[in-house]
């Protein structure tokens, strides 16, 4: 497992096989729940849109790009406890090559329809501290997913209640 920038976080033990898992956080989080209806998406916002600075240098795009964008919060059977808050994007021309279905997953977590394919490549996950939920320190993995020439940028936020690793999943 490659983590891009080696640097020293104080994120707490427990943490650290949900930042460097190399795979689905959601066959990890369906591992943790113990269920496999676990766990679902709450979608709070997705469609069309601009890139923002970070999304459009993972991905390669010009300043005048569009992409498709979703973010959820994914949970377990609390839907007031999300563990994950995940933002995913793709350039919006790949939805007429082949990534149309990720535009209509409801509250099935993508993550299972992504690492599906045996051929999926994965850039090297960036680990960074993230003050963006009520100034609280999280933890951030991010890192873009590609299978021939379609990426997809995905941004993974550990909220408190994420729960007890109990391995990878499948």
């Amino acid at each position: 497992m490659r983590i891009s920038r080696l640097r020293r976080f104080h994120a707490s033990r427990a943490l650290w096989p949900w930042l460097r898992l190399p795979a689905s956080l959601t066959a990890a989080l369906r591992r943790a729940y113990g269920a496999p209806q676990w766990p679902r998406a709450h979608v709070l916002a997705c469609g069309r849109g601009r890139p923002r600075r970070e999304e459009r240098q993972a991905l390669g795009l010009a300043r005048g790009a569009w992409i498709f964008w979703r973010e959820v919060e994914l949970h377990g059977p609390d839907p007031q406890r999300p563990a994950v808050w995940a933002r995913s994007s793709f350039p919006l021309r790949a939805i007429s090559q082949g990534l149309q279905p990720l535009t209509r997953h409801g509250s099935r977590p993508i993550g299972n329809t992504l690492f599906r394919h045996r051929r999926l490549r994965r850039s090297p996950i960036q680990i960074k501290v993230s003050p963006v939920f009520g100034g609280n320190r999280r933890y951030r993995r991010s890192s873009v997913l590609q299978r021939g020439a379609r990426r997809i940028w995905v941004e993974e936020h550990l909220l408190p209640d994420l729960p007890r690793w109990r391995g990878r999943g499948r």
